[in-house]
C-alpha cells in the first residue's frame, strides 16, 4: 500500500514539475498563471515529496527534491534581477499609497480612515470593476486627480491622486478589455518627476497583458524625466513579459515586495502590485498597510527618494 501511493505521488508531482518547467522550452499565455505560481506550486511539490519519503526511501525521491529545490531557487533569483537596494543615507522625498479594491463591498469609511492615515503625498487607487461611485475619494486631500472625470462614460479603473499640483496629464485606455494608465509630472524638490499609475488585464485570459505592456513601452520611451509607474500589473516580476517590460524600459523595483495574490494565501502569495522606477529615483520602503486583504482591499505604502545618478 504504502509503495502504491509513493508511486501515485511521484507520479503527479512529476507532471507538475514538467507543466511548470514547459515554460522554460515555450511560453504560451494559457500556462502564465502556472509560471507567475511557480515557486507556490514547486514549495508544495517539495513539501509532499519529502512526507512520502518518510515512509519510502527511493532514488526517484531524491531526484524530484533536487528539481524542485532547483525550480524554486530560480523564482528567486529571478525576483532580485531587477531590484534596486536604497541608497545609504537616502532621504524620502515623497510618500505613494496604492490602494486595490479587492471588494466592491468595502466600507468607504474604511478607505478614508487608511488613507488620512497613511498621509501620503500620492495616492493611486485600482479596482478590477468600476470607481465611478468613488471618483470623489478623499477629494479634499487630493485635490489634484486624474481618472474618473467621466464616471458614466469612462471604464474608470484606476485613480491617481495627489496634494501636489499635476502638470502635462494624461489618460489613455491600453487595450478594448479595460485597462487604463494615468500619468502626470510634479515638482519633487526642484526635480521634475514623471508619475504613472495603471490597471493591467490578467495574463491568463489572452494576449492582452503583454499587448499593453507593449503599449506602456512605447509611452515610456517618450518620457525624458525620472519615472515612477505603481499599480496592479496583474503579475509578478517573474514571468516572461514583465521581464521583458523592466529590461526594456530600464525599469527597476524594491525587494522584497509584500505578496498580494491570491488574497487567501496571504503571504504566501505572489506580488502582483509593484511600484517601478528609474534613476534618479529610489524606492527606500514598501510595505502593505492593510490587514492582508481582509479589509475588503489592498493598501501598500511606499517612499520614493531622489538619489544622485
Amino acid at each position: 500500500m504504502r509503495h502504491n501511493v509513493f508511486r501515485v505521488v511521484c507520479i503527479v508531482v512529476s507532471i507538475l514539475l514538467l507543466v511548470v518547467s514547459l515554460q522554460y522550452v515555450s511560453y504560451i499565455w494559457p500556462m502564465a498563471i502556472v509560471g507567475a505560481l511557480q515557486m507556490q506550486i514547486c514549495v508544495a511539490c517539495l513539501a509532499i515529496i519529502l512526507l512520502s519519503a518518510l515512509s519510502v526511501r527511493h532514488w526517484y525521491s531524491l531526484l524530484l527534491g533536487a528539481a524542485c529545490v532547483v525550480l524554486i531557487a530560480h523564482p528567486i533569483l529571478m525576483l532580485r534581477e531587477f531590484a534596486q537596494p536604497p541608497a545609504s543615507g537616502a532621504v524620502p522625498a515623497l510618500s505613494l499609497l496604492s490602494i486595490k479594491i479587492v471588494d466592491e463591498k468595502v466600507d468607504d469609511a474604511a478607505l478614508q480612515q487608511t488613507i488620512e492615515e497613511a498621509n501620503a503625498d500620492i495616492l493611486i487607487v485600482t479596482s478590477a470593476s468600476s470607481l465611478a461611485n468613488r471618483h470623489d475619494l478623499a477629494r479634499q486631500s487630493y485635490p489634484f486627480r486624474i481618472g474618473c472625470e467621466d464616471p458614466v462614460n469612462a471604464r474608470c479603473t484606476v485613480m491617481l491622486l495627489s496634494r501636489r499640483p499635476l502638470a502635462d496629464t494624461r489618460f489613455q485606455e491600453l487595450s478594448p478589455i479595460g485597462s487604463e494608465l494615468a500619468a502626470a509630472s510634479l515638482s519633487i524638490d526642484g526635480t521634475r518627476v514623471r508619475v504613472f499609475a495603471t490597471r493591467l488585464s490578467k495574463m491568463w485570459f489572452d494576449t492582452f497583458h503583454s499587448f499593453e505592456l507593449f503599449t506602456i513601452t512605447r509611452v515610456l520611451r517618450g518620457t525624458r524625466e525620472p519615472v515612477l509607474l505603481a499599480g496592479d500589473f496583474s503579475a509578478p516580476v517573474i514571468v516572461p513579459d514583465m521581464r521583458w517590460f523592466l529590461g526594456n524600459n530600464r525599469l527597476r523595483n524594491a525587494y522584497s515586495e509584500p505578496a498580494t495574490w491570491p488574497v487567501a494565501f496571504g503571504p504566501l502569495g505572489i506580488s502582483n502590485d509593484h511600484v517601478f522606477f528609474r534613476a534618479p529615483l529610489s524606492v527606500l520602503s514598501f510595505k502593505r498597510t492593510d490587514e492582508r486583504g481582509q479589509s475588503g482591499y489592498i493598501s501598500l505604502l511606499s517612499d520614493v527618494a531622489i538619489t544622485t545618478e
